[in-house]
């Protein structure tokens, strides 16, 4: 376990906020990449996505903040797995976004056996 002030964190949970930490500045380079490929560079989309890279970490300090209510208050149930929960949940919708962003920029990857690892069922999103 991790002592930071009034939280410890397991091993798992520093692992999750870091991965989706990182997977959300892959998500931010791998957009702006793709942006400048396609030519299409706009700060108001870049202040967008920036912003909801901000919203994403204020949920992670949300998790934080009820893990540490979580460890100092007896009866609350949740301890141990908020954190963990919402960053594994962070990570999956930013692999999928870089996926998205890749593909976009880059279109003739998008029908290759790599993306198909990835390729969500038609059925499943609600398509016929």
């Amino acid at each position: 376990m991790s002592d930071i002030g009034l939280i410890q964190f397991s091993e798992a949970q520093v692992w999750a906020i870091g991965l989706a930490c990182v997977l959300m500045l892959m998500d931010f380079v791998t957009g702006f990449v793709g942006a400048v490929v396609r030519g299409d560079v706009s700060s108001s989309k870049m202040r967008e996505g920036l912003g909801h890279k901000a919203l994403l970490l204020c949920v992670i300090v949300l998790a934080v903040i009820v893990e540490a209510g979580a460890q100092h208050v007896a009866g609350l149930g949740f301890g141990g797995v908020t954190v963990t929960v919402v960053c594994a949940y962070i990570a999956v919708m930013e692999v999928a976004s870089c996926l998205e962003n890749v593909c976009a920029a880059y279109p003739e990857l998008r029908d290759t056996p790599l993306m198909r690892v990835f390729k969500h069922d038609e059925h499943d999103e609600g398509g016929e």
